[in-house]
């Protein structure tokens, strides 16, 4: 199993034009950061070990 290494719990993201995550620029917030992870394997498992951790402070379940 490879290891995944996540923002820290401390970090926040305060730019949406860059990835959380590795910070290259992102060709746009949003829709940027969804084709930025789907090109950057690593990305894309740091986001879901992220999301993963979050989910249950997540009223409802994750939507987005």
């Amino acid at each position: 199993m490879a290891l995944v290494r996540c923002m820290a719990a401390t970090d926040s993201w305060s730019d949406p034009e860059r990835c959380p995550f590795c910070g290259e620029t992102l060709a746009s917030a949003g829709a940027g950061f969804v084709d930025h992870t789907a090109e950057n394997p690593d990305c894309e498992a740091r986001f879901e070990t992220w999301r993963d951790r979050i989910a249950s402070d997540v009223r409802g379940g994750w939507g987005g």
